[in-house]
């Protein structure tokens, strides 16, 4: 039987710190970046792994669900092969396609004996996938479609950890197709993108919003005025759409208004396909002015002080 192709490396990851780690990573497109340049990573964008890419990107700090997730790969590789019977070992490898250099795999686990490899992972049980009726996550997929172009497999696993509720294997097949629109779209972006260093243009992701603000985290040309030329269109309809967003809201809050009305003091309404609450809440909130009053040195103390940009969209009067 044809086994995992592991030949073309590189670099040996056993004596990496997480600093070299992360600088390699730079240097070509791995599979948790391939969801993201498809467009199907929620908290990810095309423009999010360019920022990464060219060394401007934010590596977040380890969080306890990351952590939790490191920390139980082993485990979860063992329960595979205890549930599956087949085997797994460690590569302690980066992978290159042998055609694209700029295709990385650091793979979790090669199947012993077998053209396939394993990817170890654990979630939180309020994911909103349905691992138990088949459901995986497109990031899962997307992930192992890359694997099995780097290393020409022809199948992945995936085993998904539900934290103190389940444990689910996928077997994803090989799927040429997907192959090649993924590896024209990472090629694409490294190409048109990485390379000549020029950012993709964003997606109207949360993800998005924070790129640009790390890209451009201040205005520099404060005097000067950037025509804008060829995005006459785009910001007259721009306009359209938020006066129909502000009409719609319109509609939505009077519906509300009338929901409201219809339940008075009652804290619960039903029907038969809606479930409706009214609730009494209670907030407390720091008076800052009240205590810049009558403690202006305290308050000064604990004062902090933020920079940004407004972004702000007014059409032009006309005189």
């Amino acid at each position: 039987m044809k086994k995992l192709n592991l030949s073309h490396v590189y670099a040996d990851t056993r004596s990496m710190t997480r600093e070299e780690w992360l600088d390699s990573r730079r240097n070509g497109i791995g599979g948790s970046d391939a969801s993201s340049i498809m467009g199907l990573n929620p908290y990810s964008s095309p423009l999010r792994v360019y920022m990464d890419k060219i060394g401007k990107g934010i590596e977040p700090d380890t969080n306890e669900a990351m952590r939790q997730g490191t920390d139980l790969e082993a485990y979860v590789a063992e329960r595979f092969s205890e549930d599956t019977g087949m085997k797994v070992k460690r590569t302690n490898k980066i992978l290159q396609h042998p055609e694209y250099p700029w295709m990385m795999a650091n793979i979790d686990r090669a199947i012993v004996g077998m053209n396939a490899g394993l990817e170890c992972k654990t979630t939180s049980p309020y994911s909103k996938f349905k691992f138990d009726e088949g459901e995986i996550n497109p990031h899962y997929y997307w992930q192992s479609m890359h694997y099995m172009a780097v290393t020409g497999a022809e199948k992945w696993y995936v085993a998904v950890l539900v934290l103190g509720k389940a444990f689910h294997v996928f077997e994803i097949a090989r799927d040429e197709d997907q192959i090649a629109e993924l590896i024209a779209r990472e090629s694409a972006f490294w190409n048109e993108h990485v390379v000549p260093r020029v950012p993709p243009l964003p997606t109207g992701s949360e993800a998005d919003d924070a790129a640009l603000n790390e890209l451009y985290p201040r205005g520099e040309e404060v005097d000067g005025v950037l025509a804008l030329d060829g995005m006459e269109d785009m910001l007259n309809l721009r306009a359209l759409k938020v006066s129909q967003r502000d009409a719609l809201q319109i509609e939505i809050d009077e519906m509300d208004q009338q929901i409201k009305a219809a339940m008075g003091t009652f804290e619960r309404g039903i029907t038969p396909n809606w479930n409706i609450r009214w609730t009494n809440t209670s907030t407390n909130r720091l008076d800052t002015k009240a205590l810049k009053k009558a403690y202006p040195d305290i308050a000064a103390q604990f004062t902090k002080a933020t920079a940004g940009r407004r972004f702000t969209v007014a059409r032009v009067k006309e005189e």
